[in-house]
């Protein structure tokens, strides 16, 4: 399996999810970022799109070109993750709406409105932006797989999957996230310590249920990769 993995900034790794992909499937990671991703899809087999400080919103260039890039795999028929920033692009890309929550998530948490047992967690989370989708029109219908505290935590467009949580999050990104966020750990009434200790519990403790939720992500994405009519949304 051929992998394009785009990292848009470098305390955000593909992490656990890229250790998966490389020993379940044999997956090559070719790893990107904003300066060096391609301007259209190649002949990768998935599309991995990773975090960011940056809101999709903000409408820089890389971010109009990236957007730009996960239409065009869409269009394509490709398979496509999103990882937070990541899905908030791929909502965007498909006519729906990214905007600020006015407030910002971090920690452990569990979503409280699932499809299925394996997309609940807890997950780690780490956003303070929301997302809507467009409205469901036939072939071009969403699913909603997760939702909490008024925010979609995962959903699926044909072949794109998107979560807003962190999968990928091993106990070196979280540690980077929470000495680089110390107010937002108060924003949550957490502290340092608690994080890492929750960290080392869930990323060793439950191991299997992630890799029960990769294997979910997969299975939508590879279960959708015939092409499908253009997507008639304005860049």
């Amino acid at each position: 399996m051929k992998v394009l993995v785009v990292e848009n900034f470098p305390a955000g790794p593909v992490g656990l999810f890229g250790s998966y992909l490389e020993r379940r499937h044999a997956a090559r990671l070719q790893v990107v970022t904003p300066e060096t991703m391609p301007e259209r899809p190649g002949d990768e087999d998935l599309m991995v799109v990773l975090g960011s400080p940056s809101g999709v919103y903000q409408e820089l260039p890389w971010i109009v070109r990236q957007r730009a890039l996960v239409r065009q795999a869409i269009e394509a028929g490709r398979p496509v993750v999103g990882i937070c920033f990541g899905a908030q692009l791929i909502a965007s890309a498909i006519g729906g709406t990214v905007a600020p929550l006015g407030r910002r998530f971090c920690g452990w948490i569990a979503s409280a409105d699932v499809v299925d047992p394996v997309w609940r967690g807890p997950w780690a989370r780490w956003h303070g932006d929301h997302l809507t989708l467009p409205p469901n029109t036939g072939i071009d219908s969403t699913e909603v797989l997760a939702r909490d505290q008024g925010t979609i935590q995962a959903f699926q467009y044909r072949q794109a999957v998107g979560v807003q949580f962190h999968p990928e999050a091993d106990e070196a990104i979280l540690t980077d996230w929470a000495h680089a966020t110390p107010d937002q750990l108060a924003e949550n009434n957490l502290t340092f310590e608690q994080v890492i200790a929750d960290t080392r519990a869930n990323v060793e403790g439950r191991a299997a249920a992630r890799e029960a939720l990769f294997d979910e992500m997969l299975r939508r994405c590879m279960a959708h990769t015939a092409a499908q009519p253009m997507l008639n949304i304005a860049s």
